[in-house]
């Protein structure tokens, strides 16, 4: 049994001038734990109370059954709550009249897993109102659109997950299937695609006194609608990325990363650039 609580205040403030506004909101959480043989069991519970959209409750079951050796299923409900922000509602893109999304959420999940393999597939269905998207222009004093809302969406696909060590590398790679779309209209949500596949592989070589873990990941995403209508098509795009790590100290990690390797020029909405090559070095440390 594993019982938690939290309280949580968070405050937000937008000043740009003439715009100062501000906001607040307190929530309290509840959750419950069990594992006992081949059961695992989660319960959730939270209230918010926003000041100036008021209280909402939101929770979820969760429950796993490990039915063979190696196999277990999975399934779950929940419901969701997320006020728009300070810009969203309130910047040149904004509507002071946006309201908060509102969702209800249930999946059901396979999972298998032997020695250094495992595979997962899932597959869910969010059902949302008021959903917050980035719509046309009109409503606002923005150009190129402004911020809207939905008014019924579903959200529903399927996920694949797996993994497997071979040899000295291990492999993993997941694909995600979707179907975004608006209730009301029946066409797929703006800027958002429908397929999703991500491969990964990394190894440990040693390098003098220095163990490297060096990893590769290809993601691949396909096109994606530009506007509500879906008129503009945003092409998909593949990327390769590269990262490395090393303990130099105790409790202490360097780290360095190469994104979008191929310099790769791509779009994720109309008009706005994504970063082309980019190259981190960072320093971790982790505390005990």
């Amino acid at each position: 049994h594993r019982f938690t609580a939290a309280l949580e205040r968070r405050g937000d403030a937008l000043v740009n001038d003439p715009i100062d506004r501000s906001r607040h909101q307190n929530g309290v959480a509840l959750g419950y734990g069990y594992t006992g043989g081949p059961h695992t069991l989660q319960l959730n519970l939270r209230h918010d109370r926003d000041s100036e959209f008021g209280g909402q409750t939101t929770g979820g079951v969760a429950y796993g059954y490990a039915f063979a050796p190696g196999w277990r299923v999975t399934g779950a409900v929940g419901t969701a709550f997320r006020v728009p922000t300070l810009y969203q509602r309130f910047s040149e893109y904004g509507q002071p009249a946006l309201q908060p999304e509102k969702g209800r959420n249930v999946e059901l999940g396979l999972h298998w897993a032997q020695g250094a393999s495992r595979f997962g597939v899932t597959a869910y269905r969010n059902r949302v109102t008021n959903l917050i998207n980035f719509g046309a222009p009109g409503p606002c004093a923005g150009m190129f659109g402004c911020y809207e809302n939905a008014g019924r969406a579903v959200l529903q696909g399927l996920t694949l997950t797996g993994a497997h060590r071979l040899g000295a590398v291990n492999l993993s790679g997941s694909l995600d299937v979707q179907q975004p779309k608006d209730r009301q209209t029946g066409q797929l949500l703006a800027r958002r695609a429908q397929r999703l596949l991500k491969l990964a592989a990394d190894t440990r070589v040693a390098a003098g006194s220095l163990d490297w873990t060096l990893g590769a990941e290809w993601q691949a995403v396909s096109h994606r609608w530009d506007d509500a209508a879906n008129t503009q098509r945003l092409g998909g795009y593949g990327l390769v990325n590269l990262y490395a790590s090393t303990r130099i100290a105790r409790q202490w990690d360097l780290l360095a990363r190469i994104d979008n390797l191929g310099d790769k020029s791509y779009q994720l909405a109309r008009g706005y650039a994504t970063p082309p090559r980019t190259f981190f070095v960072g320093l971790r440390w982790t505390g005990r």
